[in-house]
């Protein structure tokens, strides 16, 4: 235990006295995050996220969901109206349209949390029946609007990008610095060294991933305190679940940095491995906006980018206010990345 608590603590400070590494880990995500929130902050919202729920008007349906889809505004999503109503109440709706069984009357529920935005929407939806009546039959009043109000909770940009950075610097730190660090010790014969001494080689290495997983701790919580602080960032989940997250995070990324570094012959060959990893899939995974964006060919691949799993579970936590039981699926997608890398790497490794 005291070889590992000496190798943790001189580890620790050869990370402090890394400048490249400290700029990366900690200054590079911050100051993304501020350009991102500069240029898409002050709105809302990125688009309008409309539910539609249809009660079985299978004659107008169709037709208006269509013409509800060629609104360039509109995300249209079809569900039942308790699901519609409960994701305006955690923020994710600016809009739930019920087309009702039978009759022309719309209701429309807007999210009373967020009026400015979900008025905006109510008001194109409005314009958008307007001139269906006057296609369809030349009269105002063959579809009408109604209007009710939710009590949602409101998100802003910034409480949607924080999560999204705090997993890509977990990401980050693993693919990056990880992978580059055994690379580089192998290359000085550090590790060859090692062998030579009374040092266990399992404390040795238990004192890199101590370190690692320290240091992406760390970053995370700096990145989460200034995103709350000066930023205005809120979190709607438990923060104990975050933390969860982030460790989970931190180990799987480690251990698939850990793996890069052993099939890469130099410092310089892994970092460049690593950076096609990362930065690919720092785009790809959701990271600074939602996953919707991309098209819908790619999606299903997306979804198993070892980043999005972690950026959904911890943008589910913290944005929306999600238990951590939501994301059992996520946490055990990362756990079985963890076990297939440090395979990988326990396999490939070589001291020498």
């Amino acid at each position: 235990m005291k070889v590992f608590r000496a190798m943790l603590g001189t580890s620790f400070k050869t990370y402090v006295r890394n400048r490249s590494a400290v700029f990366f880990g900690v200054l590079f995500p911050l100051i993304l995050m501020t350009l991102i929130g500069l240029a898409f902050g002050r709105s809302d919202s990125l688009t309008f996220t409309v539910s539609v729920v249809d009660e079985g008007n299978a004659q107008l349906t169709r037709p208006l969901i269509e013409g509800l889809r060629r609104v360039p505004v509109f995300k249209i999503i079809e569900e039942s109206k308790d699901r519609a109503l409960a994701q305006m109440r955690r923020g994710d709706r600016a809009l739930v349209v019920v087309i009702p069984a039978s009759g022309g009357t719309l209701e429309a529920y807007i999210d009373s949390s967020r009026e400015q935005t979900s008025r905006t929407a109510l008001l194109i939806l409005e314009r958008f029946v307007a001139e269906a009546n006057l296609r369809i039959a030349g009269s105002p009043e063959l579809l009408r609007v109604t209007e009710s109000a939710v009590a949602g909770r409101r998100v802003k940009f910034f409480d949607f990008l924080m999560p999204g950075i705090l997993a890509m610097t977990i990401a980050q730190t693993g693919l990056l610095s990880v992978s580059t660090v055994v690379a580089q010790m192998r290359e000085r014969l550090v590790l060859k060294r090692v062998m030579a001494t009374p040092v266990s080689p399992l404390a040795f290495l238990g004192g890199l991933v101590g370190r690692f997983s320290l240091v992406q701790l760390l970053q995370a919580a700096i990145i989460f305190l200034v995103a709350t602080v000066v930023f205005g960032a809120h979190t709607q989940g438990s923060l104990v679940d975050l933390a969860v997250l982030a460790l989970v995070g931190a180990v799987a990324f480690f251990g698939i940095g850990f793996a890069i570094s052993t099939v890469s012959k130099t410092s310089e060959s892994a970092n460049l491995l690593g950076s096609l990893v990362n930065f690919p899939m720092m785009f790809l995974a959701g990271t600074f906006w939602p996953r919707e964006f991309m098209p819908e060919g790619i999606r299903p691949v997306i979804a198993y980018l070892p980043l999005s799993p972690l950026v959904d579970a911890m943008r589910g936590v913290g944005a929306s206010g999600e238990p951590l039981a939501h994301y059992l699926w996520a946490v055990g997608y990362l756990l079985a990345l963890t076990v297939g890398a440090f395979a990988v790497a326990v396999r490939r490794f070589r001291w020498e």
